[in-house]
């Protein structure tokens, strides 16, 4: 059973700009960005062919049963490249299908889980002031208990078909990827073997795949490679829904009353309409904000000064880096 994100990590970093960190303080909300517009979105993508690995036997096993019930189709599968290269090709359109289906409504914030090292605590990684701190940056220091308690309130508020908050799984620890998506792997297996089930193909029998929605994406966006492990990642990914003229019929028929759609939003970054949603953007709501870290900068004990000016927050430590600037 995967274990609450505050129960491994009691704090969580955010790197943001020094504008991002005026935004942050002054809105008291934060941005998750639609995952289409991240540094990297096809680190989404990476988790394909593990998953085409998982979906494999399940559809191997389809495969066999099809043929020992129906011995004429075996001539037909066996001149089209035999059973294994049928099943590995049907599972690879399978997850291709899923994939397609994602469509646009995904949004990932980022944080890194608090580290070990005390000196890094303290002063923040290096790796994430060069990468999001541009021009000096911040890192505001979260209570992850209190983010739980907001994330819950979130999706009271507003229509979602759900909200993770998750570390990351990397590339090299099998062990924690089959722990921790047991249930999701085995939902999206059970998907597999309905649509492979011998007594469905060819029947034109339709089959409901939308139970292995949320089980994908949970999969697919927890799973990063190796090489970024010391960031020590953990996504808040949200999936708001797209209130249609179908959706308020289902409603209808089930009587029960829609929550408001979140407000997608845009901001400009490099020359694109770059979409996103404000979590937490209701005006009763603080975050829980313990600390703030002033990243390395030539005038960031000046900047440490401003923050506390501009900003109500005596309750709030704002200390600086004491990395040394390196001319960003």
């Amino acid at each position: 059973m995967m274990k609450k994100t505050s129960e491994i990590y009691k704090k969580l970093y955010h790197y943001t700009t020094w504008e991002g960190l005026k935004g942050i303080l002054q809105t008291q909300s934060l941005w998750a960005t639609n995952y289409k517009f991240l540094n990297d979105f096809s680190e989404l993508v990476l988790f394909r062919d593990r998953l085409i690995a998982l979906i494999y036997p399940v559809v191997l096993e389809g495969y066999k049963k099809l043929i020992a019930h129906r011995p004429t189709i075996k001539g037909k599968i066996l001149e089209q490249g035999g059973i294994e290269y049928n099943a590995h090709h049907d599972a690879e359109v399978m997850v291709d299908s899923q994939y397609r289906a994602l469509g646009n409504e995904v949004y990932i914030l980022s944080f890194c889980g608090e580290p070990e090292n005390q000196r890094i605590a303290e002063n923040g990684l290096l790796s994430q002031w060069r990468g999001y701190g541009t021009g000096g940056g911040a890192a505001l220091i979260f209570d992850t208990e209190q983010l739980e308690e907001l994330l819950a309130k979130e999706v009271a508020s507003y229509e979602y078909s759900g909200i993770i908050l998750a570390d990351l799984i990397y590339s090299d620890d099998d062990q924690k990827l089959k722990e921790e998506l047991a249930d999701e792997l085995k939902i999206l297996a059970d998907v597999a073997r309905q649509f492979f089930n011998h007594e469905n193909v060819g029947n034109g029998k339709e089959i409901d795949s939308s139970e292995g929605y949320f089980p994908f994406v949970s999969c697919i966006s927890r799973y990063k490679h190796v090489g970024f492990c010391e960031e020590n990642e953990v996504r808040v990914v949200a999936l708001p829904t797209v209130i249609d003229s179908e959706i308020v019929k289902l409603a209808e028929v089930d009587g029960t009353t829609l929550k408001p759609e979140k407000l997608r939003k845009h901001r400009m970054n490099m020359g694109h309409r770059v979409p996103y949603i404000e979590l937490f953007d209701s005006p009763d709501i603080k975050l829980p904000i313990e600390k703030i870290i002033i990243g390395p900068h030539k005038e960031k004990e000046a900047r440490k000064e401003k923050i506390c000016e501009l900003f109500p927050i005596t309750n709030i430590e704002v200390v600086c880096s004491n990395i040394p600037f390196v001319g960003c």
